[in-house]
């Protein structure tokens, strides 16, 4: 064919997304199809009919042409839209078996080759029905769609696929149609060309796997000159650094959104992008810096066989920190802001982690920023701040924050042994509304607890958790000095109050209430503990000093009572008491 009668305006496409018809000229006739716009759309076609499973030279047809279109489609570039239809691939004898893998839409090159490798040869050879559902695809789209054939055969299913694509062609509908036959009979040839032909498309003939890999090189040489490439560097100081990829088609859609022709991690700092002609829009994430900070270019034309280059400078400093207690590294979590607040007057944080083995570095673009140090070991999580630290390309600056403090023992003991209690530490002073800052609680393990504090004067309360009522014993202005240790101990020394309800030599139901002797201010003795009796002794733990007990009768009308006043506790001692009802 000659070269002149095929480059017209209704081969544009062609030449851009790999020049299909070149997948021939290898071997046969045919050429390329001149340069094309970037908004055009192809549509492949895919016979995966039972006579695809004939071998050639060993392989089967069906597997030859998946190789070549996982070929092509890999070498599509970025920016076009791809649809896939495949036919014969689910039923043996089945005329309507034909389906749309792949709508046309943007490019998913490894969606649409999963879906290609598992195609399978079963059926008949419905080219009609395949025509006809692409076609119903295409009469939205304004711009043109090149459908691309690959065929091994003609019409099995009582229908002319060529009146068809003549009639198509005639409504109206924009598409370019090129076929390939491959391994196919001089009878099957003619129905195939003029399938080619009433589409405005040529035809191209494929004997052997070899013709078909040669061709694919072909088109993937040939390829690089129809689109044009976008050429990504990101680098730090003037090395390459990982960064992350977004190329949009410039312009936004109705609901205001750039359409992503492209997203990727950049390998060792750089990509190369293969992109259909048009305008587009690159953002570039830097990765190894604290924040991500982004770059943008917009604007950046791609036009057919050239090159673009776009180099992201992220070059900056590095922040170490140190966190340290009495000499040593210890836990802490890092903060670090951009100095100016923002409107909200919330400064924007663009780096939090922890501090391993109490150093970290830290990388940020050039800037001023604030550091944020938190004590993960010591109580109240205590904070050390930096405020407007300079970071500069290629420098270092260093923060150490000092945390030295001592130690506060607490041990709760009854009667010689350890108890459970809870601890409460806070510090000495009121804040603006009289409370004390409470900058440690917890349970006693074990009737113990080392606490570590930061310098300063603290108070402690230590509540018994076992005794009725709860007593607690408080501890003011402990002195902590940073590498020293402070030791208390709370003694929780008391007895034990036995008690038991009974009625004519039986146990029964009834309720016990203990109440300190001494009445408060109010005539109100204080209730340190009241529960129903159990059938056996219950048993009341209680702190050395005088109580009243209060036995109430459940079982009978008005509930009756019998009080023990005045029981004295001794520490390690028992008494015992029982209500006759």
């Amino acid at each position: 064919m000659p070269l002149n009668s095929v480059l017209s305006k209704n081969h544009r496409f062609f030449s851009r997304v790999c020049c299909l018809a070149l997948l021939l000229s290898v071997i046969g006739s045919g050429s390329c199809w001149s340069s094309a716009v970037p908004s055009s759309n192809l549509v492949f076609i895919l016979d995966a009919s039972g006579s695809m499973g004939a071998q050639i030279q060993g392989k089967m047809k069906i597997d030859i042409a998946k190789d070549v279109l996982t070929q092509l489609i890999n070498d599509l570039p970025a920016g076009v839209n791809v649809g896939l239809v495949a036919y014969g691939h689910r039923q043996k004898a089945d005329c309507n078996d034909v389906e749309e893998l792949a709508a046309i839409g943007p490019i998913d090159k490894k969606s649409l080759i999963d879906k290609i490798k598992i195609l399978e040869h079963k059926g008949k050879t419905p080219i009609t029905r395949s025509v006809q559902i692409v076609a119903e695809s295409l009469k939205t789209l304004e711009d043109e769609t090149t459908i691309v054939l690959i065929s091994d055969g003609e019409e099995t299913c009582d229908s002319d696929p060529c009146a068809m694509v003549k009639t198509l062609k005639a409504s109206g509908i924009k598409f370019v149609m090129h076929v390939i036959g491959f391994d196919v009979t001089d009878k099957e040839k003619a129905q195939l060309s003029c399938l080619a032909e009433a589409g405005g498309g040529s035809y191209f003939s494929a004997k052997n796997a070899g013709e078909f890999t040669t061709a694919a090189r072909a088109v993937v040489e040939k390829s690089e000159q129809s689109s044009g490439k976008l050429k990504i560097k990101a680098l730090r100081n003037g090395k390459p650094i990982g960064a992350w990829y977004e190329v949009f088609k410039a312009e936004a859609r109705e609901n205001n959104e750039k359409e992503n022709v492209a997203s990727n991690p950049l390998g060792d700092g750089e990509a190369e992008i293969k992109l259909v002609p048009g305008v587009y829009d690159l953002l570039l994430k830097n990765q190894e810096d604290a924040g991500n900070p982004t770059m943008n270019f917009t604007g950046i034309t791609i036009e057919a066989g050239k090159t673009v280059e776009k180099i992201a400078d992220f070059s900056g400093g590095t922040l170490k920190v140190k966190a340290m207690r009495n000499g040593k590294p210890i836990g802490a979590w890092y903060e670090v802001f951009k100095a100016k607040a923002g409107e909200n007057n919330e400064k924007e944080n663009v780096a939090s982690n922890p501090v391993g083995d109490g150093l970290v570095e830290i990388k940020l673009v050039p800037g001023v920023y604030d550091l944020l140090l938190r004590n993960q070991e010591d109580a109240g999580n205590p904070t050390v701040s930096f405020a407007g630290i300079t970071i500069e390309a290629g420098k270092t600056v260093e923060k150490i924050a000092d945390f030295s403090g001592g130690t506060l023992k607490v041990k709760a003991m009854r009667n010689g042994k350890p108890v459970g209690a809870w601890y409460e530490v806070f510090k000495a002073e009121a804040g603006g509304n009289n409370e004390k800052e409470n900058v440690a609680s917890n349970p006693l393990g074990d009737g113990e607890a080392e606490i570590k504090l930061v310098p300063g004067v603290y108070d402690l309360l230590l509540r018994n958790q076992e005794d009725a009522g709860n007593p607690t014993v408080s501890f003011a202005g402990i002195t902590i000095d940073a590498g020293k240790i402070v030791e208390k101990v709370a003694n929780f020394s008391g007895g034990t109050l036995k008690v038991k309800a009974m009625k004519n030599g039986k146990p029964i139901g009834a309720w016990y209430e203990v109440f300190k002797a001494e009445a408060g201010g109010n005539s109100e003795k204080e209730s340190v503990a009241s529960n129903p009796v159990g059938d056996d002794m219950t048993e009341i733990k209680l702190v050395t000093g005088r109580y009243d007990l209060i036995m109430r009768n459940q079982d009978d009308a008005g509930n009756p009572t019998v009080n023990f006043p005045g029981i004295l506790i001794e520490a390690g001692k028992t008494v015992e008491k029982v209500a006759e009802f």
